[in-house]
C-alpha cells in the first residue's frame, strides 16, 4: 500500500505539501531537470520544440496537445467516455489503444502524485502496470524520444519506491505517434538516478542564499 501524503497539484502545476500545519511549495521533477539544463529547451507554450517555429491560432502546442492526450488516455483507462476527440488528436489515442490491445496490461495505478521528502520533489507518475506480466512505471509521450526520460523516470521510481509502492518496476517511456503507431522504449542506465540527485544538488544550490 503506497503511503498517503497530503500533496496538492494546482492549475498552474505547482506542488504543495501540508507540513506543520503550512503549506510548502515542493518542485516537481521536470521543474528541477530544466532548470538544470537537462532538457535541450524549455517547452514553451508557443515554440515547437526546439526552434522559434510559430502555431496557427487553430493548432495545438505540443505542451496543449500532450495535456490533452495525457488526460484523454487518463479517461480512458479510468472506462470514462471519451468520443469525440478531436481529429488532431485521434492517432496518439488510436496508438494508445493499438498498444493496449496488442499487450496484456493489468494497470495499478493511473496519475499517481509521488513525494519524497528527503530530496524535496514531486511529481505525477503517468500509469504503474504489469506489461505481459512484467510489473513497469510507465510515462505517456507524445514528444521527441529523449535519453534524460530515463533520469526523470528514476526520480519517479525512486519516489514511488519510498512511498512503499512496489519496487523492482521496469522503466517505460510510451511514445504516441501522430501516425497512430507506438513505441516502448524501456530505460535501465543505473546512472539515471544519481544524475538526478546530482540535478537537484544543483537545483538546490542555485537558491542557496
Amino acid at each position: 500500500m503506497v503511503k498517503k501524503i497530503d500533496i496538492t497539484l494546482d492549475d498552474e502545476h505547482v506542488y504543495r505539501v501540508a507540513m506543520d500545519g503550512n503549506l510548502r511549495e515542493v518542485p516537481s521533477v521536470t521543474t528541477i531537470m530544466k532548470d538544470v539544463g537537462y532538457y535541450p529547451w524549455v517547452f514553451a507554450d508557443k515554440k515547437e520544440e526546439p526552434g522559434e517555429i510559430e502555431f496557427p491560432s487553430d493548432q495545438m502546442t505540443p505542451a496543449e496537445r500532450g495535456t490533452a492526450i495525457h488526460k484523454i488516455t487518463e479517461n480512458i483507462d479510468r472506462g470514462i467516455e471519451v468520443d469525440p476527440i478531436d481529429p488532431e488528436l485521434l492517432p496518439y489515442i488510436e496508438a494508445y489503444r493499438q498498444f493496449k490491445s496488442e499487450n496484456n496490461i493489468t494497470i495499478t495505478s493511473i496519475e499517481q502524485i509521488i513525494f519524497n521528502k528527503e530530496f524535496w520533489y514531486a511529481g505525477a507518475l503517468d500509469r504503474v502496470m504489469q506489461i505481459n506480466t512484467v510489473p513497469a512505471i510507465v510515462d505517456i509521450k507524445t514528444g521527441t524520444q529523449l535519453k534524460v526520460t530515463g533520469v526523470q523516470l528514476a526520480a519517479y521510481k525512486f519516489a514511488w519506491e519510498k512511498m512503499d509502492g512496489q519496487k523492482d518496476l521496469v522503466r517505460f517511456a510510451l511514445h504516441l505517434k501522430d501516425t497512430g503507431k507506438y513505441k516502448l522504449v524501456p530505460y535501465r542506465n543505473r546512472q539515471d538516478l544519481p544524475d538526478f540527485l546530482a540535478a537537484v544538488r544543483v537545483y538546490n544550490r542555485k537558491r542557496q542564499t
